[in-house]
């Protein structure tokens, strides 16, 4: 691989699962969902699980009532995150010398701050984020309390 300039190497997978959950295993994260890196969404996904999975283990005192508006929250996120084109992968996976050549190509000028920001406002569509309005900003938890907020959690 140091020998060689032209030397490409990667692997593109995607999880997709019914259920994130069986009896008190539950999963969130790329471990539930792992939107390709093509997505670009698979830090806000994860971050955004974890959230709503800790507050609705926290609302409901029921595993499986919690587990289940869970699953409800974060689907339509995780379906949008998950909607890259079966064509994306291929094209990012090239498998020429001139295929590599024309990626790099794209890719450089797609950075540009001006085509950058043109492509933002062009495929920028409104996510399917759950209503994270519903969910408490501080939590008390035995002795210690904790408070959510979009900066961090503080414990």
């Amino acid at each position: 691989m140091d020998g060689t300039q032209d030397f490409y190497f990667d692997v593109l997978r995607q999880v997709r699962m019914k259920r994130w959950s069986k009896g008190r295993v539950v999963l969130t994260g790329d471990a539930a969902w792992c939107a390709t890196p093509l997505a670009g969404i698979g830090t806000t996904l994860a971050v955004t699980g974890a959230y709503v999975l800790a507050s609705e283990l926290h609302r409901n005192r029921d595993l499986t009532a919690a587990l289940d508006a869970y699953d409800a929250a974060m689907r339509p996120m995780v379906e949008d995150g998950q909607s890259v084109p079966k064509i994306a992968p291929r094209m990012m996976h090239p498998r020429s010398r001139l295929g590599i050549h024309l990626l790099h190509g794209a890719l450089g000028v797609a950075s540009k701050p001006p085509i950058r920001n043109l492509a933002a406002k062009l495929f920028a569509g409104e996510t399917k984020a759950p209503d994270l309005s519903g969910y408490p900003e501080n939590v008390s938890q035995g002795d210690k309390a904790y408070s959510f907020s979009s900066r961090q959690l503080v414990p």
